[in-house]
C-alpha cells in the first residue's frame, strides 16, 4: 500500500512538473516568438508558482504590455482548470476603456473582466482538469492570449480617438 501511495505521489510531483516545464515554455514564446513579435520589448510578466502537497498545484503568468493601464493584465493559469483571462481589478477602468458597467470574473475576487466578449465565464477554458494540460493546449493557451492583447490593443485605441 505504502509503494502505491509513494507512486502516485511522484506521479503527481512528475505531472506537475511538466506543466511547470511548459509554463516557462510559455513564457519564452511570448518574450521571443515571432507571433508576438509585434510587442517584443514591450511585455511586463509576472509568474507566480505555487506547490503545496495534496493541493491543486498553481501556476499564473499575469501579462501584459508596459502601456496599457495600471492593472490591465491577461493572466494566463492553471489552477483547477487551465485557462486565459484578460481582467482588471480597478472597475473605474472598465468604465472608461469599455463605456459600462464591470463585470465580475467569475471565482476572482475583485477583478473584473476587460473584454468586449459576453462568455468569458466559460470561454476563457482551455481545459477544466487543468492537471491533464498538454503541448497543444499551451498552443491554445497563446492562440487565446494573442487574441486578448489585439483586442487590449483595440479597446485602448478606440478610446485614444
Amino acid at each position: 500500500m505504502t509503494t502505491d501511495i509513494s507512486r502516485v505521489t511522484r506521479s503527481i510531483e512528475q505531472q506537475f512538473m511538466a506543466i511547470e516545464q511548459q509554463f516557462m515554455a510559455i513564457e519564452q514564446q511570448i518574450l521571443s516568438a515571432e507571433t508576438f513579435a509585434a510587442w517584443h520589448g514591450s511585455f511586463e510578466i509576472k509568474k507566480v508558482i505555487v506547490s503545496k502537497e495534496g493541493a491543486d498545484n498553481k501556476c499564473d503568468l499575469d501579462v501584459r504590455l508596459l502601456h496599457w493601464p495600471e492593472g490591465v493584465v491577461i493572466k494566463l493559469y492553471k489552477h483547477k482548470a487551465l485557462a486565459v483571462l484578460p481582467c482588471v481589478e480597478d472597475e473605474t477602468v472598465v468604465r472608461q476603456y469599455l463605456g459600462r458597467e464591470p463585470v465580475p470574473c467569475k471565482f476572482w475576487k475583485d477583478r473584473y473582466y476587460f473584454s468586449h466578449r459576453t462568455d468569458l465565464d466559460d470561454g476563457r477554458y482551455v481545459l477544466r482538469d487543468g492537471n491533464a494540460m498538454t503541448l497543444s493546449d499551451g498552443d491554445r493557451c497563446l492562440e487565446m492570449l494573442k487574441e486578448f492583447i489585439v483586442e487590449i490593443e483595440d479597446i485602448l485605441a478606440a478610446a485614444r480617438t
